[in-house]
């Protein structure tokens, strides 16, 4: 399987060290670690940060053809980790707000799934290359992570994911952030949520809702069917990244097998070992 994301590449802050990061690159790391191909379309500067960006992808194994240079800064972000949770200041202008696309390549490397979220969406330019990419090419499925960060996200953004995901990835957290665009009729019981999001935007399939140390619910709308996960216990010492994970190891094996029970067991192990490092791609 191959996938294609495109989103941010950041170095995370930690306390003044640096660890690279962004959600997307997170996740095409932990794809290849599941033994697929991942490529990213993303953006760095020509600066120290930039050139090991590159370098951190190659030692992923991620492919970086799709990575651009450019005149801005490469992307940082500062965490604050409190009790195990981050918090995050994603700093502005990046140089991954100006990503470049060639769509015949794009169109070459044929992706099966193409991934991408709401932070790479926060400036035209970036948010104009998504939408360029959806409207070009196709794949067999379009994964969306959700992935509500703070003045980084709106409604165009958020409702480009839902309309265009097959498989999306929504956080407990994040739902009710996500519920005040009014794209969809709210409620208290879980999976009449799940039905409502599904029912509002016809092209999803699965809803991967996280909910933290409470595990994990997967909808599968095509069956109208639910697939509750625990957490996997481990020691928490950051969650950063772990979403990610969940994501990778899921749709691996999802992808593989079609099993929603095998890929959510996946999903909850990998993330707790991720949760139980401070990395986000402890590998």
């Amino acid at each position: 399987m191959k996938i294609l994301a495109i989103g941010e590449i950041i170095f995370d802050i930690f306390d003044n060290e640096a660890a690279i990061g962004g959600a997307p690159l997170n996740f095409c790391a932990h794809c290849v670690a599941c033994g697929e191909r991942a490529a990213l379309i993303s953006g760095v500067g020509n600066d120290e940060y930039g050139k090991a960006a590159l370098e951190c992808l190659e030692s992923f194994g991620v492919e970086s053809r799709f990575v651009c240079r450019n005149e801005l800064e490469t992307g940082k972000c500062i965490v604050s980790v409190k009790n195990g949770n981050p918090s995050y200041n994603v700093l502005r202008p990046a140089a991954y707000d100006s990503v470049q696309t060639d769509i015949s390549a794009i169109k070459t490397y044929a992706a099966d799934v193409f991934a991408f979220g709401t932070l790479i969406q926060r400036e035209e330019k970036s948010r104009n290359a998504v939408k360029e990419i959806l409207c070009n090419c196709s794949f067999g499925n379009v994964f969306c992570d959700i992935n509500l960060r703070k003045d980084c996200y709106d409604a165009e953004s958020c409702r480009l994911c839902l309309e265009n995901a097959t498989i999306l990835k929504l956080s407990n957290e994040e739902e009710p952030l996500l519920a005040r665009f009014g794209f969809y009729e709210s409620a208290a019981n879980e999976e009449k949520l799940l039905e409502n999001i599904a029912k509002s935007f016809g092209n999803i399939r699965l809803i991967l809702y996280t909910k933290g140390e409470k595990g994990s619910v997967v909808y599968d709308a095509v069956n109208g069917k639910y697939e509750y996960f625990s957490a996997v216990r481990t020691t928490v010492v950051s969650t950063v990244g772990a979403g990610d994970s969940y994501s990778a190891a899921f749709l691996s094996e999802y992808l593989r097998s079609g099993d929603i029970r095998k890929a959510g067991e996946a999903g909850a192990e990998l993330s707790a070992f991720v949760v139980s490092k401070k990395e986000a791609i402890p590998l």
